[in-house]
């Protein structure tokens, strides 16, 4: 018959009223669980798991030098002359069609907190009137007109 298996026995202290036991690949003094047979301190595990896993910090957003929203354009040609067709690659067109350029938007400027305050004030007595004007007209014509714009200056109000 087998006997049993032999344990081995780690040198265990009480610091601090925690138990600590010695880690089994480099002695130093980690905490652990009163039932604990062995212990592995942080860095044996993370060296263990670095020799298998190696880790390779990824890079964020790299640059193509492309402008954004170039996959869904119905055609886009690059500096090199490679013709794309929604993001699609046309090797039969490359360097047949010019570049495209890309034209930008003019910035809009911000508006001031007094400057939005006024356009709230001019947007609300436009709404005013035209209230006014819906209360006085008759034909379904002019209700739907004047109902129709009412709409729209809310939208704009909120």
């Amino acid at each position: 018959m087998k006997g049993k298996k032999e344990s081995i026995k780690y040198h265990t202290e009480v610091i601090n009223g925690v138990l600590h036991m010695e880690c089994r690949r480099c002695g130093q003094m980690t905490p652990c669980s009163s039932d604990a047979s062995s212990v592995l301190c942080s860095e044996c595990v993370r060296e263990l798991y670095e020799k298998d896993f190696p880790y390779e910090a990824k890079i964020g957003y790299k640059p193509t030098g492309r402008p954004r929203g170039w996959a869904f354009m119905k055609e886009f040609v690059d500096k090199d002359g490679n013709v794309y067709h929604r993001g699609k690659e046309q090797p039969k067109l490359k360097g047949k069609l010019k570049p495209t350029v890309i034209k930008r938007k003019p910035a809009k400027p911000k508006l001031t907190k007094s400057q939005k305050a006024q356009l709230r004030a001019n947007l609300l007595t436009e709404l005013h009137v035209l209230k006014k004007k819906l209360n006085k007209a008759k034909l379904k014509k002019d209700i739907r007109k004047i109902s129709s714009q009412i709409k729209k200056i809310q939208k704009q109000v909120k």
